[in-house]
């Protein structure tokens, strides 16, 4: 199963980046999320600070004297990162308005994933930071050093509210990276929550589109990723549960190859209710309630007036008794396995069980002694 997820990580696109820590285009970045408290021990010697520094805490006077000093907003420093990237991940409003106005490119490229500021503030979820550099004309289709545009990196992060926006935006919901893959199919893949994969569904995206390389469709991606919740709602909308991949595999052909029983009995049971998979009679007899509930309350009279009828037989034979006695405990415990099981979680089937069972036993044990042991030593 590993080698299976590493070969699919390795061909799936803008593959690099679940946890934050990886998406670091840069040694400096974790100066960005510093708190106000680490701001404030240098507040009073922040005016030795270089520019980038000061940028990722959010100094503006600082920034600002050294802009006004001669300092090019539009050169980037020595990791090929700009000071409106900084900006931008850093959630610097105040500064990213200022550096525009001192020339800054909005869609500037920069860092180790050759980003532009959209693509870090994207990243990194800040919806206020998005709404404000694409009012200033940054581009959200444009695709990064992995080949995703912004709505694919909002999808595989989990930023909900921001995949909304760009959507009201006009990026296609279907849009698909340099690698063929959707949105949803990234939400499908790195999101295990129910957002935004049910907000994209409500925007009626194509369920069912394969991706470029291995053709997966969002349901496939879901399966391979054991992403529970989303294969759910994938199927409440639809998703077609044979749809095959490059390689001819289903989704539950990647479910059994993973051992993953919930997987595939939720598959199965969405085959079966579109009418691929026909259960047997007795299959459609467990999972109809009202049936099970009749079988569970009939039971016990049956089998007690069963147990009576074959004690007053006038028959001589205590092996065929026995036989007869033997049938109707088979058919107790198949029935019980059956339909008994599937309610076993209430109280009242559990003690119509148990008490069937003990007066079954009971009785059978006082024809036992009474008619094979007893009465025959009485006639000796």
């Amino acid at each position: 199963m590993a080698e299976a997820m590493e070969e699919y990580e390795k061909e799936a696109g803008c593959v690099p980046i679940l946890h934050p820590e990886e998406i670091r285009p840069q040694s400096h970045y974790n100066h960005g999320y510093s708190e106000n408290v680490s701001r404030k021990n240098h507040v009073d010697d922040y005016s030795t600070w270089d520019i980038v520094k000061a940028t990722q805490y959010g100094i503006f006077e600082r920034c600002r004297e050294l802009v006004e000093a001669g300092f090019d907003v539009q050169q980037p420093d020595k990791e090929n990162v700009t000071l409106l990237h900084w900006a931008a991940i850093n959630n610097r409003i105040d500064l990213v308005k200022y550096y525009i106005s001192k020339g800054a490119i909005v869609d500037q490229l920069g860092g180790d994933l050759n980003s532009t500021p959209l693509h870090w503030a994207t990243r990194q979820g800040h919806l206020s930071m998005v709404v404000q550099l694409m009012k200033y004309g940054a581009d959200p289709s444009l695709i990064d050093g992995e080949g995703c545009s912004c709505v694919h990196l909002a999808a595989q992060f989990g930023h909900t509210s921001i995949v909304a926006y760009l959507i009201a935006k006009g990026q296609d919901v279907d849009m698909m990276d340099q690698n063929g893959m959707t949105p949803l199919m990234w939400a499908a893949y790195r999101t295990h929550s129910v957002d935004p994969t049910r907000l994209l569904l409500t925007f009626n995206v194509s369920v069912n589109l394969g991706d470029k390389y291995h053709k997966n469709t969002a349901l496939h991606w879901a399966v391979l990723a054991g992403n529970t919740t989303v294969i759910s709602l994938l199927l409440d909308a639809s998703a077609n549960v044979d749809a095959q991949n490059i390689k001819g595999e289903t989704p539950l052909d990647l479910a059994k190859q993973r051992k993953n029983v919930w997987m595939i009995n939720h598959l199965q049971e969405a085959r079966q209710a579109k009418g691929y998979d026909s259960p047997s009679y007795l299959k459609r007899l467990k999972t109809d309630k009202e049936f099970r509930q009749k079988v569970m309350l009939g039971t016990p009279f049956v089998v007690i007036w069963l147990v009576g009828f074959i004690a007053d037989l006038d028959v001589d034979s205590w092996l065929i008794k026995g036989i007869m006695y033997a049938g109707v405990w088979v058919a107790v415990q198949f029935l019980s396995k059956a339909f008994f099981d599937h309610s076993m979680h209430s109280a009242l089937p559990l003690g119509i069980y148990l008490a069937t069972k003990f007066w079954m036993y009971s009785t059978w044990f006082y024809w036992f002694w009474n008619d094979i042991l007893f009465t025959p030593i009485l006639e000796f």
